[in-house]
């Protein structure tokens, strides 16, 4: 049973700056692959972040929330591994 895919807002300033076959990569990734599996397919990740998930897509990092009750996944920022847990 999959999950709904719910973008923050500050997804779109994210995403903006890549190029579009990045792009393409990283939606088809969350919306194919990370609906289907979130908790497995995704690290939990620790300390201030702790709650919040990371899904690797090449050099990109989706990081995201899992409402179980409603069966959704909240993608919350789509960074460059470098900047993505600053």
């Amino acid at each position: 049973m999959t999950y709904e895919v719910v973008w923050n807002e500050k997804v779109k300033g994210d995403l903006a700056p890549l190029n579009k076959d990045d792009i393409r990569r990283i939606i088809e990734a969350v919306k194919e692959r990370l609906v289907q599996d979130p908790i497995g397919l995704g690290k939990p990740l620790k300390g201030e972040f702790k709650g919040f998930y990371r899904f690797r897509v090449g050099v990109y990092r989706v990081i995201y929330a899992v409402d179980h009750a409603e069966r959704r996944l909240i993608v919350l920022h789509v960074k460059h591994r470098k900047d993505a847990y600053r």
